[in-house]
C-alpha cells in the first residue's frame, strides 16, 4: 500500500467517541456528511503524537447523529477500544467536490476579514454550526460573523481573505 502519510495533507473528518456492540463496531461522530462515509473504502487514524494509519473499511451505518464504523479486522469489542479517542482522517485530495459557493471549514480557518471599505477586523478562528446559518468566529471568539449572502461578500482563497459587509465596522 501506498504511504500516503509522507504525501497527503490529511484532513479531519471525524473523531472516534466509542464503541459499539461487541462484533468491533465503532461509533464515529462525523465532520462530513454521512453520505459521503458510504462511498469510502479507507480512512486514515491518528492518536495525538501518533502517525497516520490506514484501515480498511468493512462497514458504515447511519446511527443518528453518528456513524457506525467497522474496520478490517477489528472483530471484537477488546480491539475497538484502543480507537476510541483517535481522530479520522482522509487525504485532502478525496474530500467530495464542493460546489461553486460552498467551502470546507479548514478553507477558511485563518483567512484575514476586511470590511468592503478595506478595514481589517481580525482572522476567522473557527466556525460555530447554528440554525438557520453558521457563524464565523473572529480571534477565538472576539467576535461573530453570520455567513450569509448578506454580510460574507467574497471569499478569497488564493489572497487568504475574507470580505463583509461594511456594516460590521461599526461592530468592530
Amino acid at each position: 500500500m501506498k504511504d500516503f502519510s509522507r504525501t497527503a495533507s490529511f484532513i479531519v473528518i471525524g473523531r472516534i467517541v466509542d464503541t459499539y456492540g461487541l462484533k468491533g463496531h465503532i461509533k464515529v461522530e462525523p465532520y462530513l456528511e454521512p453520505k459521503y462515509w458510504k462511498k469510502l473504502k479507507t480512512v486514515f487514524l491518528k492518536k495525538k503524537g501518533g502517525d497516520y494509519v490506514p484501515f480498511s473499511l468493512e462497514d458504515i451505518k447511519k446511527h443518528g447523529k453518528y456513524i457506525l464504523v467497522k474496520f478490517s479486522g477489528c472483530e471484537s469489542l477488546e480491539s475497538a477500544r484502543k480507537y476510541v479517542s483517535a481522530k479520522v482522517f482522509l487525504p485532502a485530495y478525496q474530500l467530495p467536490k464542493r460546489r461553486k459557493d460552498e467551502y470546507y471549514y479548514f478553507e477558511l480557518e485563518g483567512l484575514k476579514v476586511y470590511t468592503e471599505s478595506g478595514k481589517f477586523l481580525g482572522k476567522i478562528t473557527g466556525i460555530l454550526e447554528t440554525q438557520p446559518y453558521c457563524l464565523l468566529e473572529l480571534d477565538e471568539g472576539r467576535g461573530y460573523i453570520p455567513f450569509t449572502e448578506n454580510m460574507v461578500k467574497n471569499v478569497d482563497k488564493e489572497d487568504k481573505k475574507i470580505e463583509v459587509s461594511d456594516l460590521l465596522s461599526q461592530l468592530y
